[in-house]
């Protein structure tokens, strides 16, 4: 199964935010190989940029590194810009998201925020779902 998973999902497991161990499970999953994790370079700034002000910086930096050993990054390119941009959805960056899955081919897009990606192709789902979905494939 191949995942993108969205920046809240990556600020919640950092942060440790309430819900956060369906993520972090997810997390586990792609670290013994039994899913494709992705998240987009965006997401890794973005994560930079949210909890510098929350967690110490280099604690931040440390558990991104950390994560980058068990997830992939997909660069953003010029034509998911262009694809956000014409995709009519208000919420920019959850296009550029939708675009870099759509090109990885992604089976799903792990996100809290589900009501926000409704018009995407690529389906997004809860962290419990798809957690419940990796389990029953064992």
């Amino acid at each position: 199964m191949r995942l993108l998973l969205d920046t809240n999902i990556i600020v919640d497991i950092i942060s440790k935010r309430q819900g956060y161990h369906d993520s972090l499970q997810i997390l586990k999953y792609c670290e013994a190989k039994r899913a494709e994790g992705y998240v987009s370079a965006t997401t890794v700034t973005g994560v930079m940029y949210i909890l510098r002000k929350h967690i110490a910086p280099a604690d931040v930096r440390s558990s991104v590194q950390s994560l980058l050993t068990i997830v992939d990054v997909i660069g953003v390119l010029k034509s998911d810009i262009f694809a956000a941009f014409n995709s009519g959805m208000k919420d920019f960056e959850d296009a550029v998201q939708i675009s870099c899955a759509k090109r990885i081919n992604a089976d799903y897009i792990i996100t809290r925020n589900i009501k926000d990606f409704e018009a995407s192709p690529i389906p997004a789902k809860l962290p419990a779902v798809v957690l419940n979905m990796l389990q029953s494939s064992k």
